[in-house]
């Protein structure tokens, strides 16, 4: 059996729980930034926790064990083994292993509501809009999928489509077998307005473009893009922007062997001594000493 390991939740302490996901190709449709979306595996033993979550609407499917989801406000949900949960996390959001648990999170492909357009009412979910759902113990129709995609990623099937393939899927088998009153506490938290925004920024923003190319490549005015960046991202654009270069250029520099030429024309500055005056500016050491861990 193979496992492909995310990187970036790779731990060494015993209190992170694991995740693994379906596929390392990050030019593939599955990634925004550096982050893969679509369907990922997580494991945790008693007691362990998740963190490093990414912002969007999720499903998650409890295929073993028990965990808790604890939100910022301070309320949390607990879902069983043989249940599901849909949720749009924020940054502080966490998960929890209760028991020994193996959990399938679905992250929502697309825009939005367009996974589920037809079961849900407009209105319904304008009007409750909570940060989770509705806890829902998983059909057998349900669990079919489930255990088709561990089996698909614990054998390492590299396939970006089959993603998109199994949501569509999922999304027939709960509109088919699933009550509308159910389906309507249960989705309403992956309505979220925000995320077609959110995907676009990060597709645009891997080429490191300028603030004003973004807004015009997504048909808004400077003005209206920045006040929805700020609601979306919670800072301001250029800002966003610059900590993003920060964090990149840092794991350029510390994890490839990538020259400083090679790192300056990746991350779009004009010169190589732009990038130094940046790297000075941000880290307040050069990107030689960053590398050497001056």
């Amino acid at each position: 059996m193979v496992i492909f390991e995310d990187e970036k939740n790779k731990s060494n302490t015993a209190s992170e729980m694991k995740f693994y996901y379906i596929n390392k190709h990050q030019g593939c449709p599955q990634y925004i930034g550096e982050k893969p979306i679509g369907f990922g595996l997580v494991t945790g033993s008693k007691g362990e926790v998740l963190t490093d979550i990414i912002p969007l609407p999720m499903v998650i499917f409890v295929i073993s064990g028990r965990i808790r989801i604890k939100f910022p406000e301070g309320d949390s949900t607990t879902v069983d083994e043989g249940c599901m949960v849909t949720a749009t996390m924020s940054g502080d959001t966490s998960v929890e292993a209760l028991e020994n648990s193996m959990c399938l999170r679905l992250i929502i492909q697309g825009d939005s509501m367009n996974f589920c357009h037809r079961i849900v009412s407009e209105a319904h979910v304008q009007a409750t809009g909570p940060a989770r759902g509705k806890v829902l113990r998983m059909i057998p129709e349900v669990k079919a999928i489930v255990r088709q995609m561990t089996g698909y990623i614990t054998d390492g099937l590299l396939c970006c489509d089959i993603h998109a393939m199994k949501q569509r899927e999922l999304a027939a088998v709960l509109q088919a077998y699933c009550r509308p009153s159910d389906l309507q506490e249960f989705i309403a938290p992956i309505h979220d307005p925000g995320a077609k925004f959110y995907n676009d920024v990060m597709r645009l923003a891997e080429d490191w473009p300028q603030v004003k190319e973004i807004a015009s490549q997504m048909n808004m005015s400077y003005p209206t893009f920045v006040r929805h960046f700020k609601k979306v991202f919670k800072k301001p654009p250029l800002e966003w922007m610059s900590d993003m270069r920060m964090k990149r250029m840092e794991e350029m520099l510390l994890n490839t062997t990538q020259g400083e030429q090679e790192i300056s024309e990746a991350l779009r500055f004009r010169t190589i001594q732009d990038m130094r005056s940046f790297c000075k500016a941000r880290f307040g050491k050069t990107p030689l000493q960053v590398r050497d861990g001056v």
